[in-house]
């Protein structure tokens, strides 16, 4: 079964790369950390809800790309190694399957059970017209979260848990999923107080023109701009 066959039966593929690759979204780390960025290359931070007590101490960061210069860091390496086959694999056409926002996940310390979401929710789009892209950025360690999926469908609550898959994260592995259909959450996980589990997450919408303003309905709802303009890697 072909990874595009694999991605339309089930919602969700994993696709092998060089590891290397991320340096640059490395550096990009480090030079968020020490305020040492391009003036071009603007950089947001979302920090994780407190939707319950037990994600009261929870220390999550999302840092995502808020200019063109920082989304380009993000496609650039994708196009530049074996994950640029995502936009084969999601939707019809590689020319309008973009990177349409990017950003690194942090979380330090441990995980407890969340809630279960899709990234690209609305009524007006459908499977196989976004994706999410999940990787280690660094070195994983083995006690850190995977990621879990569940095969119910978005109205049966009740069955998410009893239907659900851990799928590990690998260095020099993406993970790839729909991102409307797949209902997913992060594995809790106990780590060491100052552990660091960081990914590198790439979000593909279809950039139609009908599907434009349905996908900046959805950057506003979570917060990210979204970027429509061609990848500079055709």
């Amino acid at each position: 079964m072909s990874k595009k066959e694999e991605f339309l039966n089930s919602s969700v593929t994993k696709l092998a790369f060089s590891f290397d690759a991320l340096d640059p979204i490395r550096q990009l780390y480090y030079d968020i950390l020490d305020n040492n960025l391009h003036p071009s290359v603007d950089i947001g931070i979302k920090a994780h809800e407190d939707y319950s007590d037990e994600f009261k101490s929870v220390s999550m960061r999302w840092y995502f790309a808020k200019s063109p210069e920082a989304i380009k860091i993000f496609r650039d390496v994708l196009d530049g190694c074996e994950l640029a086959l995502s936009r084969d694999i999601i939707g019809k056409s590689r020319n309008t399957m973009r990177v349409v926002q990017a950003n690194i996940i942090e979380t330090i310390g441990s995980y407890p059970t969340g809630r279960w979401h899709s990234d690209f929710h609305h009524t007006k789009l459908g499977t196989n017209e976004s994706g999410t892209l999940l990787t280690p950025l660094f070195p994983f360690q083995p006690y850190f979260g995977g990621l879990e999926t569940t095969s119910a469908h978005r109205d049966e609550y009740d069955a998410y848990d009893e239907l659900a898959t851990v799928h590990k994260y690998q260095e020099g592995q993406g993970i790839l999923f729909d991102g409307t259909s797949t209902i997913h959450r992060t594995q809790s996980y106990k780590a060491y107080p100052g552990d660091k589990r960081i990914l590198v997450c790439w979000q593909f919408g279809c950039t139609r023109d009908e599907l434009q303003p349905v996908l900046t309905e959805v950057g506003e709802n979570n917060g990210d701009p979204m970027f429509f303009h061609e990848h500079d890697y055709a």
